[in-house]
């Protein structure tokens, strides 16, 4: 596998019936308000806020509650479709992605997320379980940059 074949595009292609199959893995039924929270994450392109879901949805689905769009958000991450990034401001946001390890690279000025498999961690968290007795359960791994989009504006 070559490093270009361990980017991904910033929004891979996943469809709601993937999402909703991942999800019945998990044990989770899908509800009608859960697939109207999982159609509406699947139309960002660029890193969202769970503010901007609750927003957009009001103007489409005004009986949509904020907790319900919150609940579903915190299960499509916990089921790893959804990615919670630091954002360069430090505020953080979601990505949709494939489930699997990742990690993302972000551009400051536009905020696009094109995720990477490639991970330089193994050594580090070896050692760092070594040295430390923790035993390390994850980790995180988001590069700020500009992207080339940007560059040429």
């Amino acid at each position: 596998m070559t490093q270009q074949d361990q980017i991904t595009s910033p929004n891979p292609e996943l469809t709601t019936d993937q999402i909703v199959a991942v999800l019945s893995q998990h044990g989770y039924r899908t509800t009608g308000p859960r697939q109207t929270v999982i159609a509406e994450v699947l139309r960002y392109h660029k890193p969202f806020t769970a503010e901007q879901v609750v927003a957009d949805l009001r103007v489409r689905e005004p009986s949509l509650g904020r907790a319900t769009v919150y609940r579903t958000l915190e299960i499509l991450a916990s089921v790893d479709v959804l990615t919670r990034l630091l954002q360069p401001d430090g505020h953080s946001a979601y990505v949709v992605g494939v489930p699997g390890h990742r990690h993302h690279l972000i551009c400051s000025q536009c905020g696009i997320a094109v995720a990477f498999t490639q991970c330089p961690m193994g050594e580090l968290v070896t050692s760092l379980t070594r040295d430390t007795d923790y035993e390390i359960q994850g980790h995180m791994i988001e590069v700020f940059g500009v992207c080339p989009t940007c560059q040429a504006a």
